[in-house]
């Protein structure tokens, strides 16, 4: 220990700081018994001579460094017995009498508590919860992506909120010491005993990651309900809130055909085509629908939807004039439907009749007229109320340069139109059609006129 004498002729200040400098060094003198019986004055002693001291040390300007460096030797020795003094002394018991700033460290020291053969194992718990919390994290990431993908909602919010808010609390506060001194006093008042705090974080860490999976699983099922969301917002003309709903159900579920046919809906809708095309295109790329048939059947829920995809993207094809690519699509579509058997319902046979209709003017424009007559007799004869087909037919024969076997066919054409005049205003193509037949009808009545004069 530091024992150099004192300086002779030194200011007063600097005397009494010596003074008790030394004092310090006497009271230091109980550790040198062997095997010392400490008395509990004798300690509390030597921290109110260091209390003491502290409060000279507020006039350090007028220490020397030799008295400083002799004060640090002193303090060095005392930590050295850092454990007799804790364990002769309740210290925290004197901590609630006099309330010691943090500063007088003397106040402060422990005793290290004697390590419990199952804290052996402490290293393998904390990299089982580091282990886990990471992929909690992963969890809250893609659940929050795919949540936030159609917009932040409240919902959403508070979902992410409280995840977070169970991942900190699993991870014991770990970013901060102020999170982390809450998360142990939880851990105390749930009077969980500190050997099995690191297997407790451990615990905490793995329900919440078994909770996380439990919600991640789940979001199929917010994602129908996004869809259906979106389905009544599509119904009700609002369009850019189904648009979301969509686009949300979207990345809640991957491979979800009818979503993809929705949002294809309303990107048609908003006149977006080669966005519609890319979603139909999802639709129609579906590998289970694909493959689907009598023998896999429970796939086959979202059949019709692949096939009105297959429709429906083929008929914005055939209206950018690429009849190439729509054909193959509508014989695929035609050809599973009768595969599958589906055309006795209404559903399934409107669907076959626009399979027939586009097919029969894809192989129109491609000049294929006996083929394209066929197809269009079949619409005929399964939608006999329908315009468009009988328009179509008008136009073939006049492609073949046979004006006069087009008539009847144009006035079934303009008379079916007029009494369903929503097509009117829905299929800009039939629009076109009728506005053709009232020409070619009115032409022919003139000529008749004509004749009838002469």
């Amino acid at each position: 220990m530091y024992t150099n004498s004192v300086p002779i002729d030194e200011p007063a200040q600097l005397s009494e700081f010596n003074m008790l400098l030394n004092q310090y060094r006497v009271s230091l003198q109980i550790f040198d018994r062997p095997k010392a019986k400490f008395k509990p004055e004798e300690i509390l002693n030597l921290l109110t001579c260091r209390d003491q001291i502290q409060v000279h040390m507020t006039e350090r300007s007028l220490l020397s460094s030799q008295q400083l460096l002799r004060l640090a030797d002193l303090d060095c020795y005392l930590k050295k017995y850092e454990v007799l003094i804790a364990t002769h002394l309740d210290l925290e018991a004197w901590q609630q009498l006099i309330h010691p700033p943090q500063t007088s460290w003397w106040w402060f020291l422990r005793a290290p508590e004697p390590r419990h053969w199952w804290n052996e194992y402490d290293w393998l718990f904390n990299a089982g919860t580091l282990v886990v919390l990471t992929i909690s994290a992963s969890l809250i990431t893609d659940t929050a992506t795919r949540l936030f993908s159609g917009g932040i909602d409240l919902g959403s919010t508070l979902v992410i909120s409280g995840q977070s808010l169970l991942a900190l609390l699993a991870g014991g506060g770990a970013l901060t010491q102020a999170g982390r001194q809450a998360y142990e006093r939880l851990l105390s008042r749930l009077r969980i005993n500190k050997h099995y705090w690191q297997e407790a974080s451990f615990t905490f860490a793995l329900l919440l990651v078994l909770s996380l999976a439990g919600i991640h699983s789940a979001l199929p099922g917010f994602a129908e309900m996004a869809n259906q969301n979106g389905e009544a917002h599509y119904q009700n003309g609002k369009l850019d809130s189904a648009r979301k709903d969509f686009s949300r159900a979207i990345a809640l579920k991957q491979d979800f055909p009818k979503a993809h046919f929705n949002l294809a809906l309303v990107h048609e809708d908003l006149q977006q085509i080669e966005d519609a095309k890319a979603q139909y295109q999802l639709v129609v790329t579906q590998k289970d629908l694909v493959n689907c048939n009598a023998a896999n059947a429970d796939h086959c829920d979202d059949l019709m939807i692949w096939l009105q995809a297959h429709n429906n993207l083929a008929e914005l094809d055939i209206v950018d004039e690429e009849y190439g690519k729509a054909a193959p699509l509508l014989q695929a579509g035609l050809r599973k439907l009768e595969q599958q058997g589906n055309t006795k319902t209404p559903v399934g046979k409107q669907l076959k009749y626009n399979l027939l209709k586009n097919l029969g003017w894809a192989r129109l424009n491609q000049t294929f007229f006996s083929e394209a007559e066929n197809y269009l007799k079949q619409a005929t004869r399964m939608e006999p109320k329908a315009p468009d087909s009988f328009c179509m037919l008008a136009k073939l024969s006049e492609a073949k340069n046979e004006k006069q076997k087009a008539l009847p066919d144009w006035k079934k054409c303009l008379i079916k139109a007029q009494k369903n005049p929503i097509v009117l205003e829905t299929q800009p193509e039939v629009n076109q059609w009728v506005a053709e037949a009232q020409e070619r009808l009115s032409a022919a009545r003139d000529a008749k006129q004509e004749n009838a004069k002469a």
